[in-house]
């Protein structure tokens, strides 16, 4: 849901406040007009990105009426063009190449995994309906703002004062720089790998800055709305609370009172859209758009029995995924689940958390779902333990003993080549004695199924040449 509802907001936020801006100067606002050319524009777009064989033609076309469109809209912004007509000309393009790229990232095909209607389906047009909702409501505060600042707000002054024009210029050309700089990485892009424009290191370095931050850049026009926000508190609400101040007439000081309590409603509305934009984008990017993460695993050692107990407890009876994990004496972490299969019945899954197909990515569970994090695959918790398929690696070797679950030495061992993850730890030259860590050891060998570490070449090559000299029994585990 979050996904739709951040596509919206990343890729007409800064549209509808430009537009905004430049429909502020104009006697009439047409806002029928705009709204339908508007509807019709961007429906028209993504349309034509559901009807042309998609290509890097295609993306280069639309980039470069969306930039052939920005740079109209700017010069006629810098002119203060009345012409209405010319204005929904140009909104129109660029709406609908808007659309058109839009539709590209948005996946509109995936609204709903099935043919029928569903709550996924709702909730994702619901998402859509929201996110151009905040859109419009963003589009009319900003015209109101801008149009405000061309005005006066003292009453005895009826006189329409000059447009902040220096504002005006300043928020109309950073817009059109925000918008231009991922289009001209997307434009370049598209003529390398079509041939046009030669792979050149510069070009490469450049697109990849300009659009790998491409997210960042509606926070940028978000900054860029406070400032009309700004200007339009010290030109109307601070002038009309000094009037409300020193205003001793009571019915006018009313009159001033409520013109001042419209505008403060205004002021309110529109930092309340902007915080609703930037808490939705906000929230996607840093919450909703991560990967999920494996929950932390409960660390274990092997007893004196050279065994691993887990006690059954009524916790690790619930039916939910409960990780461990043992570290081996070279330092590398094995990773394993336990899960009741069927809640409360202790019919329990003891698993390695890795597979045959997708190596040792993990598993999460959501809801009663348990999933595999590299494919995405969802596992039928009561196969759990068995394989076949994404099924986790099933651990052999285990028993239930005494009200504990027992596994075996052995059978951890056996997990070591499913997982690559290794913690620093301290180990000893089983030659002089002498400790060092693992990871920090220049020299290593594996014997008997164990790495065995070394502070210096010579004590590595002795042990290389007779290692039967050094370790009694080479199966023996040293786990710390």
């Amino acid at each position: 849901m979050s996904f739709y509802l951040s596509q919206v907001l990343a890729y007409f936020v800064l549209p509808s406040v430009l537009l905004a801006q430049l429909w502020a100067s104009h006697r009439q606002p047409r806002y029928l007009q705009r709204f339908w050319y508007s509807v019709l524009a961007i429906a028209g777009g993504a349309g034509l990105f559901g009807w042309l064989p998609y290509g890097q033609s295609s993306v280069l076309v639309a980039d470069g009426v969306y930039t052939l469109s920005l740079v109209a809209l700017l010069v006629s912004g810098l002119r203060s063009c009345e012409r209405g007509r010319v204005l929904l000309f140009w909104q129109f393009l660029l709406l609908c190449c808007g659309g058109f790229l839009w539709a590209r990232s948005a996946k509109l095909s995936m609204l709903s995994p099935t043919a029928v209607i569903n709550t996924g389906l709702i909730l994702n047009v619901s998402a859509l309906a929201g996110g151009f909702i905040l859109i419009i409501l963003s589009h009319y505060f900003v015209g109101r703002l801008f149009s405000a600042l061309s005005m006066s707000p003292l009453p005895k002054r009826g006189e329409a004062k000059p447009p902040a024009r220096s504002l005006h210029v300043i928020v109309l050309v950073l817009l059109v720089v925000l918008a231009l700089l991922p289009l001209s990485g997307d434009i370049l892009l598209a003529g390398m790998k079509l041939q046009v424009l030669p792979i050149d290191s510069t070009l490469l370095s450049y697109v990849a800055k300009v659009t790998n931050f491409y997210s960042l850049y509606t926070y940028g026009v978000l900054l860029l709305s406070l400032l009309p926000l700004c200007a339009y508190f010290l030109h109307w609400i601070k002038p009309l609370k000094q009037l409300v101040k020193v205003q001793d007439n009571p019915i006018q000081k009313r009159k001033l009172q409520a013109r001042l309590n419209q505008q403060m409603r205004l002021t309110y509305s529109f930092f309340s859209v902007l915080v609703l934009v930037f808490v939705s984008l906000l929230y996607w990017d840093a919450v909703a758009s991560q990967p999920p993460k494996l929950s932390p695993a409960t660390p274990v050692q092997m007893a004196e029995d050279g065994a691993l107990h887990l006690p059954i407890t009524e916790q690790l009876s619930d039916g939910k995924l409960h990780r461990f994990k043992w570290v081996a004496s070279d330092g590398k972490v094995v990773r394993f689940f336990i899960i009741d299969r069927y809640p409360g019945q202790q019919k329990f899954g003891v698993v390695f958390d890795a597979c045959m197909l997708c190596g040792d990515t993990g598993y999460i569970q959501e809801g009663n779902q348990v999933i595999c994090l590299a494919c995405g695959v969802h596992i039928f918790i009561p196969s759990i333990g068995h394989l076949g398929g994404c099924n986790p690696i099933p651990i052999k070797g285990w028993k239930v003993k005494d009200g504990d679950i027992v596994i075996t030495h052995q059978a951890m061992e056996s997990g070591l080549q499913y997982f690559s993850q290794v913690e620093k730890i301290q180990v000893v030259d089983p030659v002089n004695g002498q400790t060092l860590t693992n990871v920090d050891a220049d020299y290593s060998y594996e014997f008997g199924g164990k790495t065995y570490f070394f502070t210096e070449q010579s004590s590595y090559n002795a042990f290389r040449d007779n290692p039967w000299d050094y370790v009694d029994d080479p199966t023996e585990s040293g786990e710390q």
